[in-house]
């Protein structure tokens, strides 16, 4: 019986999820259509691997080339920093308006300290790929009570 009221309670939720979530795309769809809104920065969804000696970061930055992307990398973090150098123009009305991204920001910070003079990075299909060596030098010290 416990089982089928659990089972019950996440169809439900999951239900309601999906509910909420169609909501606010349908109200970011008018909005959007009928208002120029200007946005500071989106901050895309990225993925993190740690494979082995290096870690590996992935971020979607959709429709930014190479040259609008920084990435800068220290020991304990990325930054990726990209602006849209010219304003597309456009014959006519938006009556849908979702694909639009004029500067994005993701601030990563790393699990572990790395080699950032060692950082490479690509971008194929809308996907920044960095990978960054790990540095091995773990700074922990014991301190003795006194």
């Amino acid at each position: 019986m416990g089982e089928k009221v659990v089972s019950e309670l996440v169809e439900t939720l999951a239900r309601m999820e999906r509910e909420v979530e169609r909501m606010f795309r349908d109200l970011w769809t008018k909005l959007s259509a009928e208002i120029p809104l200007k946005f500071e920065a989106w901050e895309p969804p990225a993925d993190v691997i740690d494979a082995g000696d290096e870690l590996i970061v992935y971020v979607d930055v959709p429709g930014f080339s190479k040259e609008n992307i920084k990435v800068k990398v220290t020991e304990d973090c990325i930054e990726i920093i990209a602006k849209q150098s010219e304003e597309k123009t456009v014959s006519g009305t938006y009556l849908l308006r979702q694909r639009f991204r004029e500067s994005l920001y993701k601030r990563i910070d790393l699990p572990v300290k790395v080699r950032p003079e060692q950082a490479r990075a690509r971008l194929e299909n809308g996907v920044l790929e960095v990978r960054v060596p790990k540095s091995g030098i773990v700074k922990e010290i014991q301190v003795s009570i006194e």
